[in-house]
C-alpha cells in the first residue's frame, strides 16, 4: 500500500509539473522572441522595430535601419523614438538610445506604468509604430 502511494504521488507530481502554466519570465526563451515587430519601408530605406516586453516593465527595443543605395547619409542619422501610452493623454518619452553598431540602436528601459503602449521610431514625418501589452 506505501509502494502504490509513493508511486501515486510520483506520477502526481510530475502531471503537475508538466501541465501547470508558466509564467512567460520564468523562461529564458521568451526573451529572445519580440512581443511585437514591424518593419516598414521609409523613403530613404527600411527600418525595422522589435519590443522585447520582459515583464516588470522592463522593455528592450531594438532598431535596425537599412538605408536605399543612394540615401547613405541616413544611414549615420539616429532616429528619433516616442513611447506613449494609448490610453492616457499625456506626453510620450524619448529613451536613450545606444549605438550597437552602424545602422542599429537599442534602448532598455522601464515603463512607468503597466497597460497597452505604442512605440513610434524613425526620422522626421517618415516613422513605423507598434503597439505592445507592458506587463
Amino acid at each position: 500500500m506505501a509502494l502504490a502511494l509513493g508511486v501515486f504521488a510520483l506520477v502526481a507530481a510530475f502531471i503537475w509539473a508538466t501541465v501547470r502554466t508558466l509564467d512567460p519570465r520564468d523562461t529564458v526563451a521568451d526573451r529572445d522572441v519580440p512581443t511585437a515587430e514591424v518593419s516598414e519601408v521609409l523613403p530613404d530605406g527600411r527600418i525595422d522595430v522589435q519590443v522585447y516586453a520582459l515583464g516588470n516593465r522592463d522593455v528592450r527595443l531594438e532598431i535596425q535601419f537599412t538605408p536605399d543605395a543612394d540615401a547613405i547619409e541616413s544611414a549615420a542619422m539616429r532616429p528619433d523614438v516616442n513611447f506613449a501610452m494609448l490610453e492616457m493623454h499625456m506626453d510620450g518619452f524619448d529613451p536613450p538610445l545606444q549605438l550597437v553598431e552602424a545602422g542599429v540602436w537599442r534602448a532598455n528601459l522601464k515603463l512607468p506604468m503597466a497597460g497597452r503602449w505604442v512605440v513610434s521610431v524613425g526620422f522626421g514625418e517618415d516613422r513605423a509604430e507598434v503597439e505592445f501589452d507592458a506587463k
